[in-house]
Parts: C-alpha cells; structure tokens; sequence
C-alpha cells in the first residue's frame, strides 16, 4: 500500500501548472491542497482554476489567497536599474513624473508615515532604500543597496506602521466569491490583528469557509495571539516576514508559532521559498532539503510551493520531491502529547490524548473518528500521531478540510442516521478498500456518545478490521 505523508502539501496553481494534465499528476505525487492566488486573477480565472481542479482532482482543497494590502512599484514599462548612492523619489501611482528617478507606488499615502532614516525595501529586500526627504507627496530616498527595478516588485517599509482599510474591496469581492463558489479555505494576507480577522469572518459568515490569517509582518507578529484566538488556522509567511523583521528570527518565530498553534488544536502551514531552486533545476539544494525536514520535525500541519509549482519548470517534480522529503522525515518525528485546551469539549480533549497514549502502546494502523464538527478530529491531530487519522463525516466541504491537518484524511459517507455499527461498517469499509489497511489490522474508532444524545465525540473502541466489517 501506498504510505501517505502525515504533513500536508499545499501547492500554488500558476501558469506552469494550470492544465489538466498537471493537476492531475501533481495530485498523484502528492498534492492535498491547491492554492489560488486573487493578486493575479479575476473573477473569471478564479472560477476557470477552481472549475478545473474540481474536475479532475476533486478531493483536493482549495484555498483562496487574498491580496492584502500589499504594495508595489508601478507607472512604467520598462525596468529601471539604481545603483549604490543614487536618488530615487517615490510617488504615488497616477502622480508620478516622467523624469528619470521617479518611481510610483501603489500606496498613495507613503509620504505621510514615512520620515528621514527609515528603511524602503523593493522586490522582497534585494533593493534598499533609505529616506532622507519628505517634500509634499515626494520621498525622497537614497539607494543602500542597488539593483534592477521590476514592475509590480512589492514595497515593504519595516517597522512603519501604514494605515490600510482592514479589508480592501478587491479582498472583501474575492472572498465573497470564494464563498459563492464553494472554495475550502480563504488564506487572509497581511493580517495586523483580531479586527482585521473579524473583518474576513463578516464576509465568510456561517459559510463554513476557514480562515487562515497570514501573519507576514511586526504587526502580525507583535499580536500573534489575539490573531490565533480568532482564526481557524494561520500561514506562516517567511517571504514578507523575512523583509519586514530581522531576518535571524524568522526559524525561532516558525518554531514558536507552530507550537502555539497545535496548543491551540488549530493547522499551521509553513510558507515560502522551501525548494525554490527547483523553479529552475530539477534537483533542490541540500539546505532546502533540510528546511522542508525540519518543517516537519516542528510539526506543522502543512508545507507550502509557491513558484515551485505556479511558475517554475519543474511543477510535478517540485511535488514529487517535497512528498519524499516529507516521507523521510516524517519517520523520526515523534508523538508529542499537549495538555492544553482547543475547542473540543473537555471529554473530548481527554479522549484525544488517551488515544494518542494508547497509539504508542498497542499496534493501532489507523484512527477513526466520526466527526459532524470536526474539533475532535483536530484535538487528535494536534498531537502529531504516526498512524494516519480517518475523519468520516456526510460534510462534502468538511471532508475535503480534513486534509489541512497532520495526518489526516477525510472520508466522506452518505449519512449518520443508520445504526452505528452499519456507519463504523460504511466507514471502515471505505478505507479498506484505499489499500490503507489488512483485515487483522488493528483501529482505534471514537464515535458519538448515545446515551444522552450528546454531539461531542466520546466513545473510543478498538477492534480489527474484520471484526467492524462483520
């Protein structure tokens, strides 16, 4: 049988991988969840992407990444190249002159947040700029750090806080799309803090859409709690954060985010540039080889190709190696058992971390959990099992959020309203035939509890898998 990988692999759907043939094989290598960025699509190729990912791979996710409030140089055509001492002065788009120095950006208000001795950085920090001027909408910089000048290179200005509408009205239409169109999960860019969240929540509403916040800069960082609290799982974002923050943090702040958000019962996904040498060559660097293991070894949920696969030569490759790092790795990490709270009800906590315990003592091949809500199956998640987790529900969209957890895989059944022991039947009988288990194999199955027709899951058996299919 086919051993599948316990962290997840979310893939970004771009010009190199948006046929049919493509998706169907980056599925096969190992794909969970594809991400479509709204930075670059309208209304019509995001409905053309989802559409064509549905089609041919409909048990993968799909996530919606959302724009933020990013901001970018525009207003010309061609490159420009700055070196070392040059001036340059920033204007925004629409005001800015036709004279050689001046560069537009699409934040109009840069001038009045910024001051002599701050910081500008282009193209994710490999152009710097230093303020030494403000003159009415004019900033008027120094180049640091010299280079060529792309259009549309993102502006990063660290430590500044810049005023944004929580939720721009690009943001606010592609979300509401997302949800009209029946997408996963919505990966909310630039998140600040809990307001900015509760704006996303207002669009998704009772949707059932998850909401991943971003956290890509000081401000998402500095409030990283409150963020958690509110959201249903958080990405980590090296790029922007790399560039807004000294850039030494960024392992330690991965680190502690991950821990925090398995306390928390909640998915983390691990971003940016983790084999992005493999957008040119078909091998990746050792150094990324290393990053994706460590990832794993962390704990998170979820590791992310961003140009790999949406704009690199080597898309199914990219995939094909990210599954058997993960594969490799995945063989030291160890269960790691959390004491802390989620949203699980407190039986349902304890249930998890006894059958977590009992994993490690008994040779269990998988875990069932019937799930209507999925807290339990993500209180389970939460301690890192080595046996895959199964979570059957009659929920077509929750089945397919089931892959953003480590270890997990949703399995989906026409109905809760037979006798238990024909559901457990249905269920088990399901990922039999996947090829996932041996009839003498042992399963650990957490159900609902009857007795006083509670919701909460909290019933554990275990029992071979002839013994479920009678």
């Amino acid at each position: 049988m086919r051993l599948p990988t316990l962290a997840k692999i979310v893939c970004t759907i771009g010009p190199s991988s948006w046929d049919e043939k493509s998706i169907n094989a980056m599925a096969v290598e190992g794909m969970n969840v594809a991400r479509i960025n709204a930075s670059f699509a309208d209304f019509a190729e995001l409905d053309r992407v989802a559409s064509l990912i549905r089609r041919v791979a409909p048990k993968t996710t799909i996530m919606l990444d959302s724009m933020g409030h990013k901001i970018r140089v525009t207003g010309f055509e061609e490159d420009r190249k700055v070196n070392d001492g040059d001036k340059v002065i920033l204007m925004p788009a629409g005001d800015e002159k036709l004279l050689k120095g001046y560069i537009a950006t699409t934040y109009s208000n840069l001038y009045k947040f910024v001051k002599p001795g701050n910081d500008i950085l282009i193209d994710d920090g490999n152009i710097s700029l230093e303020v030494v001027e403000v003159k009415g909408k004019e900033v008027i910089c120094k180049v640091k750090a010299g280079g060529v000048i792309k259009r549309r290179k993102t502006v990063n200005v660290p430590n500044v806080h810049l005023e944004f509408p929580g939720l721009n009205d690009k943001d606010r239409g592609d979300i509401k799309f997302a949800v009209d169109n029946h997408f996963d999960l919505v990966s909310a860019s630039f998140i600040r803090n809990r307001e900015d969240v509760m704006l996303v929540k207002e669009v998704v509403g009772d949707s059932g859409l998850k909401i991943f916040s971003k956290v890509e800069d000081w401000e998402g960082v500095k409030n990283f709690d409150e963020i958690l609290e509110v959201s249903d799982g958080i990405m980590v974002a090296r790029g922007d954060m790399g560039v807004e923050l000294p850039i030494e943090k960024i392992p330690m702040l991965q680190k502690q985010f991950i821990k925090k958000c398995r306390e928390a019962g909640k998915p983390v996904i691990v971003a940016t540039q983790m084999l992005e040498s493999m957008k040119d060559n078909i091998r990746p660097t050792r150094a990324e080889v290393t990053d994706v293991a460590n990832a794993v070894l962390d704990g998170a949920d979820m590791l992310m190709l961003s140009a790999e696969t949406s704009t690199g030569k080597h898309p199914i490759e990219s995939v094909r190696t990210m599954c058997t790092v993960i594969k490799e790795s995945q063989k030291m990490h160890e269960v790691d058992i959390l004491h802390t709270r989620t949203s699980a009800s407190e039986e349902g906590d304890a249930l998890c971390r006894t059958v977590a315990e009992i994993t490690e003592d008994i040779d269990i091949k998988t875990v069932i959990v019937l799930s209507r809500s999925g807290r339990t199956l993500a209180s389970l998640a939460r301690h890192r099992l080595k046996v895959p987790i199964w979570g059957a529900t009659n929920n077509p969209l929750l089945a397919r959020q089931f892959n953003l957890y480590f270890g997990t895989h949703g399995l989906l059944i026409p109905s809760f309203a037979s006798e238990k022991s024909e559901v457990t039947k249905q269920v088990v009988g399901g990922v039999y035939s996947k090829g996932h288990l041996d009839l003498d194999d042992k399963i650990a199955i957490i159900s609902g509890n009857p007795v006083y027709d509670k919701s909460s899951n909290s019933i554990l058996e275990i029992v071979t898998a002839k013994e479920a299919l009678g």
